[in-house]
């Protein structure tokens, strides 16, 4: 079976099934091969469904979570998608709770938000979150 790395309108089609043309190009695609999704389209596709289509968070990670155990869905880092979404979940933005899962755990992850280094001392401890200074 041959691995496809996907763009966001083609993983946001397999998601929401809103345009039945393209659906149906998408379904045939999944049938056949593998999607390999990379975190800059999670990243959109995170975006497109919050913004577009007025999907909650709670649905969001139902959505990806999906992702993490279909066989023929391989994510970039799984592990670390499963972190972002516990994150997501207890209240984190998804693109900062992205930020903080995939830097190394060597460097510290600097920032002017000061409500994300606020968040992330409340639910990642041992992180190296700091303020800009």
């Amino acid at each position: 079976m041959k691995t496809l790395s996907i763009d966001t309108n083609v993983l946001v089609r397999l998601l929401v099934l809103d345009d039945t043309e393209q659906n149906e190009i998408v379904e045939r695609l999944f049938m056949t091969s593998r999607f390999f999704v990379v975190w800059t389209v999670l990243l959109e596709t995170e975006w497109v469904l919050r913004k577009v289509f007025k999907v909650d968070a709670v649905r969001i990670n139902d959505l990806f979570r999906s992702m993490l155990i279909e066989e023929v869905v391989q994510i970039e880092h799984p592990d670390a998608l499963a972190r972002v979404l516990d994150l997501h979940a207890s209240g984190m933005d998804f693109a900062d709770a992205v930020h903080l899962s995939v830097t190394d755990e060597t460097m510290s992850f600097v920032t002017f938000d000061h409500d994300l280094v606020r968040r992330a001392k409340k639910l990642i401890p041992d992180a190296s979150v700091e303020l800009a200074r």
